[in-house]
């Protein structure tokens, strides 16, 4: 039986950590709010229904260390790598007008992808329109608990991506 290397893994990682990782939001489906939401699975290409997306503000290669600063949820922890490794630490910070008035109940992390030329440089936030491919959905959750965004409030995410 063949087995994944790490060799090979850090190539697939150093590879990603070259093309532009996007996190999008969604409205889901307004029912999950009283019934909670459906369940994942391993065959969707996209979400139900996009709000927006940003691409990524760091990317940097990490390591499972039980002293490390990055805390997932579960209480995974990871350090910092100054060398490739087979984990990647994705983090998007959004601006405070950035989905202001929306309720997100999926989150999608997409690795490639293209938005629509002749946007202003520099920015970083696309509504779902200006989005011309998505490109290949990496990862996807549907929320226990939705949110609603403000436009008073910062919003951050960080996921570590492993392969």
């Amino acid at each position: 039986m063949a087995v994944l290397q790490d060799a090979g893994r850090i190539k697939v990682a150093r590879l990603v950590a070259t093309q532009p990782i996007y996190l999008a939001w969604g409205r889901g489906r307004p029912a999950w709010d009283a019934a909670g939401p459906e369940p994942e699975n391993t065959t969707h290409t996209g979400l139900i229904s996009e709000i927006g997306r940003i691409i990524a503000t760091s990317v940097q290669f990490v390591v499972p260390d039980d002293a490390g600063a990055i805390e997932m949820p579960g209480g995974n922890r990871y350090a910092l790598s100054a060398v490739p490794t087979q984990w990647l630490y994705v983090s998007w910070d959004f601006r405070y007008d950035d989905a202001a008035g929306e309720t997100v109940r999926e989150l999608g992390v997409f690795l490639g992808g293209t938005v629509a030329a002749g946007l202003p440089a520099g920015q970083r936030y696309f509504p779902a329109e200006q989005v011309t491919s998505p490109g290949d959905l990496y990862t996807l959750e549907h929320l226990a608990e939705p949110f609603k965004r403000v436009g008073n409030t910062l919003e951050g995410q960080g996921f570590v991506l492993p392969f």
